[in-house]
């Protein structure tokens, strides 16, 4: 990459950015970082930290483009369209309950609970996925069923701190803890329901 005096640079093995001031020898930039210093810099270490006035400018552009809300008006029906597709797969009581040596399983992949998910975004699959975990909650209580092993695979674990924070706001009465290792890996929480 061909640097000059000025341009502003990011460093690749370092946090911060700065600008190019010297080429005190072949192959090394002295470059100024935010503080004022300047510091020797293997040219192959530097990335380009793009033009910061387009980027302040951009970000500040108010105006959404036209592809933008017409791609919200698709996820926005898709997401009606899978809500409802869910409520009718789900209107049986039992979904993609199973049961294994009396502990409850469900499986929440989005996959397994509504189609053409592909188009939804991460927010929509979660609120998704979240519903179908509080009424399979629900029902668990309704039946006393006292196991419930929710599935919610690995992934970023976002799925998995959600159900978790539902259920110490709303389930005091209930403890959870990461199901069994060997039946489940890292992608399962077991529930325990007390007072029932």
């Amino acid at each position: 990459m061909d640097f000059k005096r000025g341009d502003r640079v990011r460093f690749l093995n370092d946090p911060g950015e700065g600008i190019v001031i010297a080429f005190p020898s072949a192959g090394i930039a002295l470059v100024e970082d935010s503080s004022g210093f300047a510091y020797e810099h293997p040219l192959a270490e530097l990335v380009p930290a793009g033009d910061w006035w387009r980027e302040e400018s951009a970000y500040e552009e108010v105006k959404p483009e036209i592809r933008d809300m017409l791609e919200r008006n698709i996820d926005r029906e898709m997401t009606r369209r899978a809500d409802k597709e869910f409520k009718q797969k789900y209107k049986v009581k039992d979904g993609n309950m199973s049961r294994k040596s009396g502990v409850m399983e469900v499986d929440l992949h989005i996959h397994e609970l509504v189609s053409g998910h592909e188009k939804m975004s991460n927010s929509e699959m979660v609120d998704i996925q979240l519903k179908h975990f509080e009424r399979m909650l629900r029902m668990a209580e309704e039946r006393k069923i006292p196991r419930i092993v929710f599935i919610h695979g690995v992934g970023q674990g976002v799925l998995r701190s959600e159900i978790r924070k539902l259920l110490k706001e709303y389930y005091p009465h209930a403890t959870y803890m990461d199901a069994p290792h060997g039946d489940y890996g890292h992608g399962a929480t077991e529930v325990r329901l007390g007072r029932l």
